[in-house]
């Protein structure tokens, strides 16, 4: 491995971004990654280790900051793996997630019933090396398989560690389907050694457990025959069954980390509301203790609970900026003073911290600030620029509503190439992925390029997305390509009346469920578009259907689907002749999230019925374009492809 020694300056120092609107600028800026994907604090918070770009990747690297150096610690390759994230175990050992590429051989669960269909994934993995980068490893040993003995299984998801144990700088405890194959069991681990001890056989129905920082398995949840929710407590040295049935919505409670009394835990959960809070729950009965923070029109989204403190800081949600309520006082001061400092971001989001709060890593972003990442130390109340983080033009998105046509009111964000009454633009419209998801107005490279070639980009938080509460969701049940669809349709319109959006000039463009808005599009409101540009859609109801009761909780996914006839006639795939606009069409063949066969049985339709469409297959491409190789392909051919049908 080869090593480098930077000075800071060099690391850290980026330069600033150029305009949003002006001069058309190469795809090549727009496409290269941002130059630090993750910066996590040491214990003491003279040291990060860090995900840089470098090249087509990140690498990980130490900054040291009372030195002045940074050293790169481990690369990644490509072609093999890539980091997921890093921590410091201890001062001097860092432990980071690999994904890496591999076949997943179906095992036999009966005579003839597979887990799954063989084929090429993403795996996770662990390694470990010091700060001085020695000691090399990857952490977690293989299963052996003995001779003339069963099948051994190795997991393909080896980096769930829950809980660092912070009292014994030796030793993690993770949780690894390793003795079954989709209930995992506790293990500690010697991150010196490499040595596996299994302190808990996986238990039917548990998928999660939950320790503390002394290692204590305290409590776990899972799903009994994979329906129905379910959580054990471990607090009388056995387990007992909890009812959590109290707190459940229509998603079920979902737990941040434990509280400082060490007999309750703090719990997202509805407790009978539309919208989703936080709250305090005792370990033993599952009673709820208190109610910390609750909205009545909006779900908790921001959150943050310190585990070392086990305080809850903050709680609050995203809409048109942040709207926090703060609990620790004295670092809600620190906060407004880096505000104040920074020019008051719309976005700030603490990325990292020591143990006692002395040193932040924050993010900022928005109402004009670049984004970019400070160390802020509270001492001295210092702040330090460790990197600019963004390559392209920074886009602040407008909140707006507008209606659909019956009548419901739908929040969405607009980004425009310049002022309102210079309208109309050529327009894209852009629904967000999921779709139980939602967009939050954050600028992204794709946004950053399409406003620099002169468009507005719309983002609309049609009905079924989240954060707006349960009812709010579940006004998407059984509405794919129907109400759903609708919603966003009927944002372009209200933008053409506004005489924002030039008609004559639209384009839709989306990823995952987003992708599947722009395929639907395509054949039933070609009319409306000039062209649609999907990245790793669903293209096949009935195929997404067929498999889902191989996953826990599938069969609420389910629910969500159209049914019957709606199925096939909402099915992409299953209406290719009506296809009338021309189409780019993307997709990873290792996406774990949408598999690569909705897009080829797509493209093999399209060919059939000669229909005008690019396909581009991306060789170990994922869900998110994690490469900047990809980020460059997909931006080179959106930029061709939107130049030839609808031009700037």
């Amino acid at each position: 491995m080869r090593r480098e020694f930077l000075t800071l300056g060099v690391v850290f120092a980026l330069l600033l971004s150029g305009n949003v609107t002006g001069k058309e600028r190469p795809v090549t800026e727009f496409a290269k990654l941002p130059p630090f994907g993750d910066i996590s604090l040491s214990p003491d918070g003279s040291k990060a280790v860090a995900l840089r770009a470098i090249q087509d990747t990140y690498h990980v690297v130490l900054l040291d900051f009372s030195g002045g150096k940074s050293r790169l610690l481990m690369a990644a390759d490509p072609e093999n793996f890539l980091f997921n994230w890093c921590r410091f175990a201890n001062e001097t050992r860092v432990i980071c997630s690999i994904r890496s590429y591999g076949v997943l051989r179906a095992g036999q669960y009966q005579p003839g019933f597979r887990w799954y269909n063989e084929g090429r994934t993403i795996m996770t993995r662990l390694l470990a090396v010091d700060i001085d980068g020695e000691n090399q490893m990857q952490l977690v040993p293989e299963a052996k398989t003995r001779a003339r003995g069963d099948l051994v299984w190795n997991s393909p998801n080896q980096d769930d560690i829950i809980s660092w144990l912070p009292d014994d700088p030796k030793h993690i405890l993770m949780q690894i389907a390793r003795d079954d194959r989709l209930r995992p069991s506790v293990y500690k681990l010697n991150i010196y050694t490499n040595k596996l001890r299994r302190t808990h056989r996986f238990l039917p129905s548990i998928s999660s457990w939950y320790a503390d920082e002394k290692g204590r398995v305290r409590f776990a949840t899972g799903y009994r025959n994979f329906r129905e929710p379910i959580a054990f407590s471990f607090e009388t040295g056995t387990r007992e069954e909890i009812n959590l049935e109290h707190l459940a919505g229509l998603r079920q409670p979902y737990v941040l980390g434990m509280h400082e009394d060490d007999k309750s835990v703090y719990v997202i959960a509805n407790l009978n509301s539309d919208t989703r809070g936080v709250h305090r729950v005792d370990l033993a009965t599952g009673k709820v203790l208190e109610t910390l923070w609750q909205d009545e029109r909006y779900d908790a989204a921001r959150y943050w609970v310190h585990n070392d403190l086990k305080q809850l800081l903050y709680a609050g949600y995203d809409e048109d900026g942040e709207h926090i309520t703060w609990f620790n006082k004295d670092t809600e001061a620190h906060i407004a003073k880096i505000r104040a400092a920074l020019g008051n971001p719309k976005f700030l989001n603490i990325t990292s911290s020591t143990p006692n709060l002395s040193h932040l890593v924050v993010r900022v972003s928005g109402n004009g600030v670049d984004p970019a990442f400070y160390r802020y130390t509270a001492n001295d109340q210092s702040l330090m620029l460790i990197a600019q983080d963004s390559q392209g033009s920074v886009v602040d998105f407008q909140r707006i509503t507008y209606q659909s046509r019956d009548g419901k009111t739908i929040p969405a964000y607009l980004a425009l190439p310049g002022p309102a009454d210079q309208g109309p633009y050529p327009t894209i419209v852009d629904p967000h992925g999921g779709p139980w998801s939602e967009s939050r107005g954050r600028s992204d490279f794709i946004a950053e390029f399409l406003i620099n070639r002169g468009y507005a980009v719309l983002q609309p938080n049609f009905r079924g997305s989240t954060g707006y509460g349960d009812a709010y969701v579940r006004a998407g049940f059984g509405e794919w390509g129907g109400e759903m669809q609708n919603d966003v349709i009927d944002g372009l319109q209200w933008l053409i009346k506004q005489g924002i959006a030039d008609q004559d000039r639209t384009c839709i463009y989306g990823g995952s469920y987003g992708g599947y808005v722009a395929l639907v599009a395509a054949y039933k409101t070609p009319e409306l578009f000039n062209c649609a540009i999907s990245f790793a859609p669903v293209t096949d109801l009935q195929a997404l259907n067929d498999t889902l009761h191989l996953f826990v909780l599938g069969h609420l996914t389910q629910a969500r689907l159209p049914e019957g006839e709606e199925l096939i006639k909402n099915s992409p795939v299953n209406n290719v002749g009506q296809f009338q606009i021309p189409l780019l069409l993307v997709h990873g063949d290792v996406d774990r999230s949408v598999f690569i066969e909705q897009s080829r049985t797509l493209v093999d339709k399209l060919r059939e019925a000669d229909k005008p469409h690019i396909y581009i297959e991306q060789t170990n491409g994922d869900h998110h374009f994690s490469l900047q190789s990809h980020r460059l392909e997909f931006l080179t051919a959106m930029d061709e492809f939107l130049k030839t049908h609808v031009p700037p």
